[in-house]
């Protein structure tokens, strides 16, 4: 052990002894390393940020879709599948219309969703103020609707307007009043940043679907929806959604003929995150080739040192120093130089890493946070200093293989 020490003081001597071309044979190992741990911390960064924004707000929501125009989905088969499949969170109908709205404050875009009293958890930041609409309100269809938190705030100046009325047109001279009975808590960043359209707020609104149904005649959103909303927490959903599928086959004589079709948010998320992950893996890939070129670097620097230092290495070996010894001495340059390279490598990328995503963050509107796992830093590091043992066995190779009369003679 002693010995090794004293080859990593000669090595510590001969590398400060030239700090400039030390300094420039690490930069290869250095902007590769720092490359890598960039790249990766930022990789993962914005796949855990893109988890936390959306899966607040998809997580374990699927819809069923009718997957032809012969066979729809009815309410019916919705209430049938909402008494028969348990561990169900939601299981609603969700038809969609635009409308508008107009208050003291001027007109404003509605988002009218025909839903029903299951859809309360769809999303998980729940009421702010009131409740949610009832199941036998929504079996009478009563004209009572839960509001957006910024709907509330844009359209009546107050968050707090349970009680408060709002007449909503959706055109072709459909008018439709209803009662506040809930507020629906924003989230942080909708909240933060309120969506406009054409300049315009926008209010959403969650009303029993059979009020529409009730006002207007309109049977569609009974007996010929194309999709449905389904939302567990269970972890066997696939084969609860499996099971839905086969029911919905099942009750329309339409076994084996592929007419129904699960379209999950977690399906989408899964692609998404294995393309951020192709691409961080490509880009990593490319900046470590900068490590191969730092390792050739570091090869012609040491065979330069051979080279200058040949009469060290013939006196030495006069002296009877061993051809191991001569050999580890240069292999522990070649190491010590690529190691410290890839330590500064390392705390630069962190520095980098955590510079992009704040970066990111900002322009994407979400917190990115850096993640590297420490495993992978130590990694790096190790790794460059293989790197450097591994270019510098053909010059330490060289240097041990010298003759001490040959060395001597080239003085």
């Amino acid at each position: 052990m002693g010995q090794f020490l004293e080859y990593v003081k000669i090595a510590y001597k001969s590398i400060t002894s030239n700090k400039g071309r030390t300094f420039l044979t690490m930069l290869g190992i250095i902007i590769g390393i720092s490359s890598v741990i960039m790249i990766t911390g930022l990789g993962s960064g914005v796949k855990n940020a893109l988890d936390g924004a959306l899966g607040d707000l998809f997580k374990g929501q699927t819809y069923i879709y009718s997957s032809n125009g012969d066979e729809y989905i009815t309410v019916n088969d919705i209430e049938y599948i909402k008494e028969t499949v348990p561990d169900l969170a939601v299981c609603s109908i969700e038809e969609y219309l635009g409308g508008t709205a107009t208050s003291v404050k001027g007109d404003f875009n509605v988002q009218y969703y025909m839903v029903n009293e299951t859809y309360e958890r769809y999303a998980v930041e729940g009421l702010l103020h009131g409740r949610y609409f009832t199941e036998d309100e929504c079996d009478r269809g009563d004209n009572v609707a839960v509001i957006s938190e910024e709907g509330a705030k844009a359209f009546f100046g107050s968050t707090d307007v349970v009680g408060q009325t709002i007449l909503v047109d959706l055109g072709y001279d459909i008018l439709l009043e209803y009662r506040i009975v809930g507020v629906r808590k924003a989230k942080d960043s909708q909240l933060m940043n309120m969506v406009n359209m054409m300049g315009t707020p926008t209010i959403k609104l969650e009303v029993p679907y059979k009020h529409f149904v009730n006002e207007t005649g309109e049977t569609w959103p009974i007996d010929s929806l194309y999709s449905m909303l389904i939302s567990s927490d269970s972890p066997e959903i696939n084969e609860t959604l499996k099971r839905i599928v086969k029911i919905l086959e099942a009750r329309h004589d339409v076994r084996g003929e592929n007419c129904f079709t699960i379209d999950s948010f977690d399906s989408y998320m899964e692609k998404i995150n294995q393309v951020i992950g192709y691409i961080t893996m490509f880009v990593g890939f490319v900046s470590a080739i900068s490590l191969l070129v730092g390792g050739i670097g570091v090869m012609n620097i040491m065979l330069v040192s051979v080279t200058e230092r040949t009469s060290e290495i013939g006196i030495r070996k006069a002296l009877g120093a061993r051809t191991g010894s001569i050999m580890t001495q240069f292999l522990a340059e070649a190491g010590m130089i690529t190691l410290v390279g890839g330590i500064i490598g390392v705390i630069l990328g962190y520095g980098g890493a955590e510079a992009l995503c704040l970066l990111v963050g900002a322009i994407a509107k979400i917190p990115v946070h850096i993640s590297v796992n420490i495993l992978v830093a130590l990694g790096a590091a190790l790794f460059s200093a293989g790197v450097g043992l591994f270019f510098g066995i053909f010059p330490a190779k060289k240097a041990a293989a010298l003759s001490p009369i040959e060395a001597l003679r080239q003085e």
